[in-house]
Formats: C-alpha cells, structure tokens, sequence
C-alpha cells in the first residue's frame, strides 16, 4: 500500500481491514474515472467510515496536496517582517515552524494573522492543528493559511522528531533538514556576480553516510569552510530539492554547520557494468581497456568544446565512457591498464545506441597505474 494511502488507512484502522480498505480505494479512483489520486481517494473512504478530519503527517506534505491539515508542535518564530506591495499597501507577515515525529514545515502567516503572533496566543511549544494550503516555499514545502484554513490549539502530546535523518530518508521540497554526513568530496569555491552586481561564492559539497551520498550547496561565507576527505560534518536547517533527477541539499541564511567527531561510515556503491541500464546515475571501477583521441566540436551557443572516448572494463563487461570539457584533461598520460574509478556518471544510449556513460560536471574521475 501506497505511504499516503497507508497514512489515512491508520487512522480509520479499528473499522476496517488493510486490504478492504485498499479495495474501496481503488473502486472510488474507478468511479471517479480517474479524476483523483490514491491519497484523495483514500480521505474519502476514510469520511464514508465517518472520519471528519484526516491529519496529514508533517513529513509527507508536498506542495502538489494543495489544502491539507495537519498537527504539529511549534518550535520556532521568526521575527515579524514588514514589507511594500507593488501597490503601495504595506504587508506583514511572520514564520512559525510546525514539527511532530516524521518531521517539520513552515506555516507562513500574513497580515491580520500575524497579530496572533504580537498578542502571544500564538507562541513557541504549543501544539496547534493547522488547516490550509501547502505549496513550494524558498526553503521547500510551507504551508499557509487559505481563506478556508484556520488554527486551533489540541491538546495532544506531538513529539517532534529530534534526531538527525539519514540520506535515504530524505525527501523533495523538505526543510529544517539535519544530517550528519561525511565529507565524500569537498568540492570547490566557485565565485560569481548575482544579478546586482555584487560578487558571490558558491561550493557544492558531496556528503555520504551509510544510506546513500547528496550534494549540499553552500553559499559565500559557509563556502569558504575548511573542509577535508574523510571528515565528519553536522549540517542543521537545511533544505532538500530535487535537481536534475537528484535530491540536494541547500544551506540558506538560517542554516548552520559544524564539524563532528563522530564517525560516519560511508561507502561508494559501485555498479557492474553488465547492470547497467540508460538513464540511471552510478558509478564504475574498473581498467581502461581502450583510449580514444580528443576531438573538438562547436557548442550550440558558439562555444568550443572537447569531448574524448576511453574504454573501461570490469569483470562483467566493456563500456565506452565519454569524457566532456576539462575531463579530457584527465587522460594526458593515460595508458590501458590503468585503473579507474567513474563516479556519478549517466548512463546513455549513444553512438548507434550502444549504451555509454557520460561524464558531466557533476562526474568525479580518478586514474591510477597498475600496481
């Protein structure tokens, strides 16, 4: 069953079985003829067993959910911020962040609600049911408040999840992530003029732990951090989006990070080339079975551009492997037999739709000769 269906499913579980309650999902999607999703399907049959409300967990509220309602302990408010409309009028507006055991979001509230805030019938550690509209935030899902939404204070004893995820837990459009990670690749400061003129820096760091790896973004000041292989690095307030077919992370202003002296262990999952299949993201070990010669070409904005072929071997097979830009700098001196290492390249259909794999920016290379 569906985690979403499942979620409605326990709430209504002392009325009905799993599988009845699979059943009458899939019969009201079939009615509907397909105009509603599992979840929507599910609250339904949930309000036919006489459910009134359906709570969502924290942890699963996307922004696609449109209105949801949810519970959650407050555990942080931002200072009130005023600003300017295009016409004129002035807004307000304060953030509170909700969390229970799978999770936290930010409830934004507007103008006349902000006064809930001021007065103090709003305030830290209370546990409030939320009713309103979820949507993508500048830091991943928020929820506000629509002209139906509303707040209350329950009395119920919400938990809020303390310890940090692991890499496998994490999900798109997720905020107030924590993880402790190790430092895979620390990558490089890059810096760059904003659209204003003034000078940034910007450094994407490979985090692993014993799930999975992601990459986390830093900006200007956290970008300059001093940051080794091998070493143990606690990120806190951070937010997950999906990119290029992959979750990353990004730390903002509220964001905080610091080295750890626990150990984290991770290991780089390698995958047989006989696996391998178009479109996935992996890695390969293996020897350079094969070399190619540079070749340039002209990109579509006018550009020049390099890109040169290498063959790579392991027990279960030969792949050709497509080195792009500054990674053809990588086989001056090269010789079959070296060993070599491709991580995080995509597999591709390519020349008379041979399966290959392309090596982007996002592609760690490492050759070393035998022995």
């Amino acid at each position: 069953m569906d985690e979403q269906i499942l979620e409605v499913y326990r709430q209504v579980a002392d009325q009905i079985s799993e599988q009845e309650f699979q059943d009458k999902v899939e019969e009201k999607v079939a009615l509907m003829a397909g105009l509603c999703d599992g979840r929507t399907a599910a609250m339904l049959v949930a309000r036919d067993l006489g459910s009134s409300e359906i709570l969502t967990k924290i942890g699963s509220i996307r922004p696609e959910m449109g209105n949801v309602s949810f519970a959650g302990r407050v555990i942080s408010i931002s200072e009130i911020r005023e600003f300017s409309r295009s016409d004129g009028s002035m807004g307000r507006v304060v953030n509170m962040t909700l969390a229970d055991e799978t999770g936290s979001v930010r409830l934004a509230l507007w103008d006349e609600n902000v006064e809930l805030v001021r007065s103090g019938e709003l305030k830290m550690d209370q546990c409030l049911k939320v009713r309103g509209l979820a949507r993508e935030g500048y830091a991943g899902t928020e929820v506000s408040l629509s002209r139906g939404g509303g707040l209350e204070e329950v009395d119920l004893d919400i938990r809020p999840r303390r310890e940090a995820y692991k890499i496998a837990e994490l999900k798109a459009d997720m905020g107030d992530v924590s993880l402790l990670g190790m430092v895979v690749d620390p990558g490089e400061v890059r810096e760059f003029l904003r659209k204003d003129g003034r000078a940034g820096r910007v450094r994407t760091v490979v985090l692993g732990d014993e799930t999975g790896k992601i990459r986390l973004t830093l900006w200007d000041d956290q970008a300059a951090m001093p940051l080794e292989n091998g070493e143990s690095l606690e990120v806190m307030g951070c937010s997950c989006r999906e990119r290029y077919g992959s979750l990353e992370l990004s730390a903002g202003r509220q964001s905080a990070l610091k080295k750890s002296s626990k150990k984290v262990v991770f290991l780089e999952s390698i995958t047989p080339i006989q696996d391998l299949e178009p479109g996935i993201i992996c890695s390969v070990a293996g020897f350079v079975t094969g070399l190619g010669e540079v070749r340039e070409f002209q990109r579509d904005d006018g550009k020049p551009g390099r890109v040169a072929n290498i063959y790579i071997s392991d027990d279960t097979g030969r792949i050709r492997v497509a080195l792009w830009g500054d990674h053809v700098d990588l086989i001056q001196g090269l010789d079959l037999g070296w060993r070599a290492e491709i991580i995080d390249a995509q597999a591709k259909s390519g020349w008379n739709d041979e399966l290959e794999l392309s090596c982007g920016w996002r592609t760690r290379i490492t050759f070393a000769p035998p022995g």
